[in-house]
């Protein structure tokens, strides 16, 4: 079984794992239990066939360690599990330590006792850090006619990505105002889209975190009520 410490290797290796890769990395990190579906996958990505692109990375990883898959070579990455009814992906528990000790992802903490799993291999928890959600929201929005993608953009900042991440600086957020003007003039249908369409220095100010997290939910929501 590939080792965290293989792991880590990879992941600073840009061959092995290319920043679109680590991209999906990082936002299949923050699903419930690590847990992605192929639907997720190509919301992510951008990409038609989710399979293809695990796969794929499962390969060049495999391929740089120099070591053979169990069976697919998605087994490198992931166990197979379920989100609802649906097959999904399950990020392995070395994989997971990997990311946080390389500092891929942020707000995120290795619990200090190991468990280990019925086959005797260890395995380690991980709790993501939660903070404070302040006393009182801060007023950064403009009003926005009720129902128009605006309001939507507002709410879903709102309700949704604040409540992840309540001490994002305004100007850091994915949805500050100036964001959710651009998204509303540009409208980019896909990552590929709004990388080109937005500004780079508007895009650079963006918290990773959210936008790994969150900027697939939000180009469907411009698909869904422009």
């Amino acid at each position: 079984m590939t080792s965290k410490e293989l792991f880590l290797k990879a992941l600073g290796n840009n061959k092995a794992v290319r920043t679109q890769d680590m991209d999906l990395l990082t936002a299949w990190f923050a699903f419930p239990e690590h847990a992605v579906t192929a639907e997720q996958v190509a919301e992510i990505t951008g990409a038609k066939r989710a399979s293809l692109i695990v796969n794929n990375l499962g390969k060049r990883i495999a391929s740089f360690l120099e070591i053979e898959p169990e069976g697919t070579a998605a087994s490198i990455l992931a166990l197979e599990g379920a989100v609802g009814e649906a097959s999904a992906w399950v990020m392995r528990d070395e994989l997971v330590a990997a990311l946080v000790e390389s500092g891929a992802v942020a707000a995120a903490t290795v619990s200090p006792e190991d468990t280990k799993n019925e086959e005797g291999v260890a395995k380690i928890d991980i709790v993501v850090e939660k903070a404070a959600t302040p006393a009182k929201p801060e007023v950064d929005h403009e009003a926005a006619e009720p129902g128009s993608l605006k309001a939507v953009l507002i709410e879903y900042d709102q309700k949704v990505v604040r409540a992840a991440y309540p001490q994002t600086p305004v100007a850091n957020r994915l949805l500050n105002p100036e964001m959710i003007n651009a998204l509303i003039n540009e409208l980019p249908a896909n990552k590929r889209v709004y990388q080109r369409a937005i500004s780079a220095e508007l895009r650079k100010k963006v918290s990773t975190q959210e936008a790994n997290r969150f900027l697939q939910p939000v180009l469907k929501l411009l698909k869904e009520n422009a």
